[in-house]
């Protein structure tokens, strides 16, 4: 999460959307009294000079929450920044980005078995059963939402991100922010068959995994199974 109080900018940060790219794009903005949460320590030095507005951030949430926030969870939702960073995040034009849920379980699978060092021997059994534990882990309705309905200001398609990005930082005056081409924690998910997790006719057990988990996303914005065609396999 990250609030740029001059420019009114509240970032909700999803999962597996390119958040720590929108995050270090916008850390050029961060000033004395804004708000962000930490990034790994490669990322850090994206953003050399910011670490004691990080450091800030940290004392203030863990101070306001009393130790009931976990306050170096880089997804922390628009309820938390509303309930104890009331008067940083008030007047903000908040944002953040949804993928879809397909898609986007796929890059999860391959995040979380990267991030534990599990080897794949078959990913079809593997995906399967990633689906059925841990999945649910990278549904983010509810950090942008509040009693089922939107709660931030605009929501972007990590599908059109980088057209996304730029109408929005053109909307909001910020001229001088980009997202490049670079992609943070992209590259761990290769090139791949999209049937090989859904099945070749895209009728196996984990289509509907995945609907079930996703409903909400699938509900509000009306995410279809995609096409080979649509999928990104570059992107992480």
């Amino acid at each position: 999460m990250m609030i740029l109080r001059q420019d009114k900018l509240m970032f909700i940060k999803t999962k597996k959307t390119a958040g720590t790219s929108i995050e270090i794009a916008l850390s050029k903005h961060l000033a004395q009294g804004d708000f962000a949460t930490p990034f790994t320590k490669e990322e850090e030095e994206q953003r050399a000079g910011k670490q004691f507005i990080v450091r800030g951030s940290l004392r203030l949430l863990r101070e306001r929450s009393e130790g009931h926030v976990r306050a170096r969870n880089p997804h922390n939702g628009i309820a938390v920044a509303r309930t104890y960073l009331g008067d940083l995040c008030d007047g903000c034009f908040s944002f953040c980005v949804e993928r879809n849920p397909w898609d986007k379980a796929v890059s999860a699978f391959y995040f979380w078995m990267h991030q534990r060092g599990y080897k794949i021997f078959d990913v079809g059994e593997s995906f399967h059963r990633f689906c059925n534990l841990q999945l649910r882990f990278f549904s983010d309705f509810h950090l942008y939402s509040e009693n089922g309905q939107l709660a931030v200001d605009r929501v972007l398609r990590y599908e059109s991100l980088q057209s996304d990005f730029n109408t929005l930082m053109a909307e909001r005056g910020i001229t001088d922010v980009s997202l490049g081409d670079r992609r943070w924690n992209s590259g761990i998910r290769k090139e791949y068959d999209i049937g090989v997790f859904y099945g070749e006719n895209f009728d196996n057990a984990n289509v509907d995994i995945v609907a079930n988990v996703f409903a909400a996303e699938i509900s509000e914005f009306g995410y279809e199974f995609p096409t080979k065609e649509s999928v990104r396999p570059s992107s992480a």
